[in-house]
């Protein structure tokens, strides 16, 4: 093998153990789809959307200090849905098969872009309870804010829906990081195989190895049967 490693020899390489990348890329791809496919649980999410008012009937003259009145609201109100009193309905809505702590790891409340508008997320691995928490929570906001704040108006704008298709794991992008950990790791192993093999092959590796010139060389002879 050459002292130093160029682009071409490195190319060259690869071709002649083509074999070993292709094993190793095959492996590693089958070994991440079924990892994803067999051992990890898929996540799922349902989302809903509350419009806060800071007026307690709707106007259409919207004025710059109750529109800022209504933004900061949004805040109040997603520390209101996140205590355990309002949880506790929600828990109940599912016949307690849900912990509060549970649902606090579940559940997202964020307002939308700086707007009167909060977002209620939940993930979960059950579809069906993703939907259900999300619904509750938005079905008991209505009450639990008037009850708390009593001052201003919350509706919902966008109701929760069950999710159709997990949001991850994704088997494709899980696929090809192992296509290309599995194309890495044999390309690795031909470099090495190449680095630690100290074989003459041929006339030529001499020359390349120790920059003399070839003084003879003994032919491989044939003897033919008559």
């Amino acid at each position: 093998m050459n002292n130093q490693l160029n682009f071409e020899s490195i190319i060259d390489m690869m071709i002649r153990r083509w074999w070993i990348i292709a094993i190793a890329t095959i492996a590693m791809s089958i070994a991440a789809f079924t990892y994803t496919e067999v051992f990890v649980d898929p996540i799922y999410s349902s989302d809903g959307f509350l419009y806060v008012n800071a007026q307690k009937t709707q106007s259409s003259d919207i004025s710059t200090g109750s529109l800022s009145a209504s933004q900061q609201l949004v805040s109040t109100y997603k520390e209101i849905l996140s205590r355990r009193t309002f949880l506790s309905q929600v828990t109940a809505d599912l016949d307690e098969k849900y912990t509060i702590n549970d649902l606090k790891k579940m559940v997202t409340l964020q307002p939308v872009n700086d707007t009167e508008i909060l977002q209620v997320s939940v993930i979960g691995k059950v579809p069906e309870d993703t939907y259900l928490i999300c619904h509750s929570i938005l079905v008991h906001a209505t009450t639990e804010l008037k009850r708390v704040v009593n001052a201003g108006s919350v509706k919902i704008l966008d109701d929760s829906q069950i999710p159709q298709a997990p949001i991850s794991p994704s088997v494709k992008k899980n696929t090809l990081v192992g296509f290309l950990l599995g194309f890495i790791i044999g390309s690795l192993i031909v470099l090495l195989l190449e680095l630690f093999d100290t074989r003459i092959k041929s006339s030529a590796d001499i020359v390349e190895r120790y920059d003399e010139p070839l003084l003879g060389e003994i032919p491989v002879l044939f003897s033919s049967k008559r």
